[in-house]
């Protein structure tokens, strides 16, 4: 029987694809924390034997249902569309879940949550997979499985918790060891484009503002405690600081391990810290 064996909000923001050199002149001389965070997260995977990872990115927005690529495998050339200049044609090839992302789709129809598993190898990527995967699968790691779920724009707190805890159920199907990775940042506004050099450095101080920050930090603050009841139910609130993919990401992670009843406590892999105004983190949950 599958089973998640871990679980972790992680970061993707643009620049961490960036060299050591341009990362740490945006940092005003220091290095964003998440590169090294991102050496501890494999370090957790690692500990807990997975064999497959889902990514939940924030970028993939769909609209009419929640959508998994469920190809065996996908190989290409990614250039980043929104930047260019920081990600372009950056190689990937992973290994797909097909056998996960069918057991998930069969189980939602069941339940009538609407769910597409697509099968196309060459469904468009998406830098919440791709940065993460550059440094999650590094050092020649090409066995682990790879299913990456995209976030629905018209779902509401409950439907991303609904599609979470089909997810969670079909992992018991499969014989995975699966460790969870929601893709994405906390409060998400940016900076203005004629303000944004100004505000580069990775410091709190420049998170977008002071009541986003604020809300970051009480969320922080609820996963260190494990109180995933308290996130969920913060979740409309939390939307009035638009955070990344509508939270849809984290929700989705938290339903398929058992929702509100879900006590995972967190353990910060980074610094909280500012990418131009926005949240970011990695934060892994030990199952």
């Amino acid at each position: 029987m599958g089973k998640i064996v871990g679980a972790a909000v992680v970061c993707h923001q643009p620049g961490i694809m960036a060299p050591k050199s341009f990362r740490e002149n945006m940092g005003g001389g220091v290095d964003t924390s998440m590169v090294e965070g991102f050496a501890k997260l494999r370090q957790a995977i690692d500990a807990v034997n997975a064999d497959t990872l889902i990514i939940f990115d924030t970028h993939w927005i769909t609209t009419v249902e929640h959508i998994m690529a469920g190809a065996d495998h996908y190989k290409g050339s990614y250039t980043s569309d929104e930047l260019p200049g920081l990600i372009a044609d950056h190689a990937y090839d992973y290994r797909g879940a097909p056998e996960l992302a069918r057991q998930t789709a069969s189980l939602a129809e069941q339940r009538k949550v609407p769910v597409m598993n697509c099968t196309s190898a060459t469904i468009a990527q998406h830098y919440p997979t791709i940065n993460v995967l550059h440094y999650l699968k590094k050092d020649g790691r090409v066995n682990e499985r790879v299913l990456s779920v995209g976030v629905c724009q018209t779902a509401q707190t409950h439907n991303f918790v609904d599609f979470g805890s089909v997810l969670g159920d079909a992992i018991e199907k499969t014989d995975g060891r699966v460790v969870l990775l929601a893709s994405g940042g906390m409060s998400h506004a940016f900076w203005p484009l004629d303000e944004i050099g100004d505000h580069q450095r990775y410091t709190t101080d420049n998170i977008r503002t002071p009541q986003a920050r604020q809300m970051d930090e009480r969320i922080l603050s609820l996963w260190d405690r494990g109180d995933h009841a308290s996130v969920i139910g913060l979740h409309k609130d939390y939307l009035a600081f638009q955070p990344e993919g509508f939270f849809g990401h984290y929700l989705m992670l938290v339903g398929a391990m058992g929702g509100a009843a879900c006590r995972a406590k967190g353990r910060k892999m980074s610094d909280y810290e500012s990418a131009i105004g926005t949240g970011q983190v990695h934060v892994w949950f030990d199952v």
